[in-house]
C-alpha cells in the first residue's frame, strides 16, 4: 500500500478512537447527574408524602370533630323530643335527627377514605425513602468511577493526540487537506475499494481506475463520494466456479449406435401368419 494512504489510515483510525474517547469523557457526568436527579426525585416524592400524610391527618381529625359536633346535637335533639307537646314538633326534631345521623355516616366515610390515602401514601414514602436511601448510596460510588475513569480517558486521550499529530506530520499537505476536508463532511475519510465498488457509497468503479486502486501504488479518491480508496486483497471475493460442460457424442459414436440399432432389427426373426 501506498506510505501517504497507509498514514492516512492509520490516522483515520486514530481519529476514531480520539472521538470516541472525546464522547465518552463528555458523558461521564451524565451518569453522576442522572443518579442525582434519581436522589433528587426520590427526596421530592418524600417530602410530597409527608405533606400529604399531614394534610389526611388533619382532614381526618377534622371529620372526626364534624362527627363529635353532630353527635351531641343528636344527644340534645332526643332530650328536648321528650318535651315537645305536639307530633308536628315531636318529627321535626326526628328529622333533625336524621339528617344528622345522616350527616355522621358521610363523614364515617371520609375518615374511611382518608384512612386508605393514608396507608397509600405510608407505602410511598417507605418507597421513596428506600429510593433515597439506595441512590445515596450509588452517588459516591458513582462520582468515584468517573473521576477514575475521566483521568484514565484524559491520558489516554493526550496519548493518541501526540500519534496523531506524529502521524499528520508524516502526510503531505494535499491529502491532508483532502482528508480535513472530508472527514467532517463524511465521517470516513477512507474507503475500501472492492468487488469494483466503494464500499462507502457502493458505487460502481471504472475498471481502468479500480485495476490502478489494485496496485496499491498511488493515492486514489472515489469520483462519487470523494473519499480515498485502499484495496485489500484478502477481501477480494472468490472468483465464481466454473459451470459444468456437458460431454457432447462424436460423430462416430452416434453413427455406431444408429447401426446397432439397424442391425438389432434385421436379426429379428420373421413370423409367418
Amino acid at each position: 500500500m501506498h506510505p501517504d494512504l497507509e498514514r492516512l489510515k492509520s490516522l483515520q483510525e486514530v481519529d476514531r478512537e480520539i472521538q470516541r474517547l472525546t464522547d465518552e469523557i463528555a458523558t461521564l457526568p451524565r451518569r453522576v447527574a442522572n443518579v442525582e436527579a434519581k436522589l433528587a426525585s426520590a427526596k421530592s416524592q418524600i417530602e410530597q408524602e409527608k405533606s400529604k400524610i399531614k394534610q389526611n391527618d388533619a382532614a381526618k381529625r377534622g371529620f372526626e370533630s364534624e362527627i363529635q359536633s353532630l353527635q351531641q346535637k343528636i344527644s340534645k335533639y332526643r332530650e328536648q323530643s321528650l318535651d315537645v307537646k305536639t307530633n308536628e314538633q315531636y318529627k321535626a326534631f326526628l328529622h333533625e335527627i336524621e339528617f344528622a345521623e345522616k350527616q355522621v355516616r358521610d363523614y364515617e366515610e371520609k375518615i374511611l377514605v382518608t384512612m386508605v390515602e393514608a396507608e397509600s401514601h405510608e407505602k410511598n414514602l417507605k418507597s421513596a425513602e428506600a429510593e433515597f436511601k439506595t441512590q445515596g448510596g450509588l452517588i459516591e460510588k458513582e462520582k468515584a468511577e468517573v473521576r477514575a475513569r475521566s483521568e484514565e480517558d484524559e491520558k489516554a486521550l493526550m496519548e493518541w493526540q501526540a500519534k496523531r499529530g506524529e502521524l499528520r506530520a508524516g502526510i503531505p499537505a494535499q491529502p491532508l487537506e483532502h482528508y480535513d476536508r472530508i472527514l467532517p463532511a463524511r465521517k470516513t475519510a477512507l474507503a475500501e475499494a472492492i468487488a469494483q465498488k466503494c464500499s462507502a457509497c457502493n458505487v460502481m468503479l471504472r475498471p481502468q481506475k479500480y485495476d490502478e486502486i489494485r496496485s496499491n501504488s498511488q493515492i486514489m479518491i472515489c469520483d462519487s463520494c470523494s473519499r480515498f480508496l485502499f484495496y485489500d486483497p484478502s477481501h477480494e471475493p472468490p472468483p465464481a466456479p466454473p459451470k459444468p460442460t456437458r460431454k457432447r457424442k462424436s460423430k462416430s459414436e452416434s453413427t455406431d449406435g444408429v447401426e446397432g440399432e439397424a442391425a438389432s432389427d434385421t436379426d429379428q426373426p420373421s413370423v409367418s401368419p
